[in-house]
């Protein structure tokens, strides 16, 4: 990133997800929170800010690029965190999809990170519910109200679950499968069209 582009981006999309949430627009809230999450830990990692004392001594092992990227990672992975309500959501973001590594040490402040949002959120969520946030809690804080609606499970409707949770797996398995021939073949387009130009070049060359 350059010097001031997470600052931008971060308070844009704070600006950008107070007001498509308060104009009831049908628009997800988890990739700006993905992304405030992220901004909020790159700010917290960057040089600038340790070279001038403006972060506390709490953070000053942050000096290698390892722990700045596991900062961003976590600061991500509470915004998935935050927008769900899943705390487990948001550590399988942070090691699915920001990690390049399973490392032992990044689950655990994963888990610490999200362990952190949960507690908050639902501090804050029980504010609201108290009617201290105005019409903030009439929504559920975050997410969509739908507590006026009791849902009972039976334990029939177990296998039905398990059931699509194979059906995910296969399909999800399947397209991984489809994705890795799909790669291959275009890298042996990519092959077979770098030896072409190479020997019309060369045969140019010759002539």
């Amino acid at each position: 990133m350059e010097n001031a582009s997470f600052l931008f981006l971060f308070l844009w999309q704070i600006f950008g997800c107070i007001a498509a949430v308060s104009s009831s627009l049908h628009v997800g809230k988890a990739g700006p929170m993905v992304h405030i999450g992220a901004c909020i830990a790159a700010l917290f990692g960057h040089e600038r800010l340790h070279k001038c004392h403006l972060i506390g001594q709490w953070l000053k092992y942050l000096k290698n690029d390892k722990d700045r990227r596991d900062l961003v990672a976590c600061g991500a992975g509470a915004g998935v965190a935050a927008a769900f309500r899943s705390p487990v959501g948001g550590v399988l973001f942070t090691l699915e999809a920001l990690s390049s590594w399973w490392r032992s040490s990044l689950l655990w402040r994963a888990f610490f990170t999200t362990a952190v949002v949960a507690i908050v959120l639902q501090a804050l969520i029980d504010i609201c519910k108290s009617g201290k946030c105005g019409l903030f809690g009439k929504g559920g804080l975050i997410m969509f109200d739908v507590t006026s609606t009791t849902i009972a499970y039976r334990l029939l409707d177990l296998p039905l679950v398990m059931l699509l949770g194979v059906i995910g797996g296969i399909l999800g398995t399947f397209y991984n499968f489809l994705m890795e021939k799909v790669l291959q073949i275009y890298n042996r387009i990519n092959e077979y069209v770098f030896l072409l130009l190479a020997s019309i070049i060369s045969c140019k060359h010759l002539v």
